[in-house]
């Protein structure tokens, strides 16, 4: 066995690691698009007792759009704040 060998493989590991972070950050983050969007069609169709519900719903539903947002962002981008606010702009 080389002396470098268990150093190389550690690395390796750590860039395939790295790599399946951010795939799944990325896959997470599109989900949270997707369910929140849903989200919005509920509650424009949702009314009477059940609002409150689907309102409180949207709100959780924005806070874990933003994180896993956050967390992509943070993974996958050489810039993680200009990737966040160019989402966020995207969004409006």
């Amino acid at each position: 066995m080389k002396p470098g060998k268990p150093n190389q493989d550690a690395a390796s590991h750590a860039k395939w690691l790295r790599e399946e972070q951010g795939e799944t950050a990325r896959e997470l983050a599109e989900l949270m698009r997707l369910a929140q969007e849903m989200g919005r069609r509920l509650c424009n169709e949702t009314h009477g007792d059940m609002y409150d519900e689907v309102r409180l719903l949207m709100s959780l539903l924005h806070q874990t759009r933003a994180q896993a947002d956050l967390i992509d962002a943070q993974l996958n981008s050489a810039d993680p704040i200009a990737d966040l606010l160019q989402r966020r702009q995207m969004n409006q």
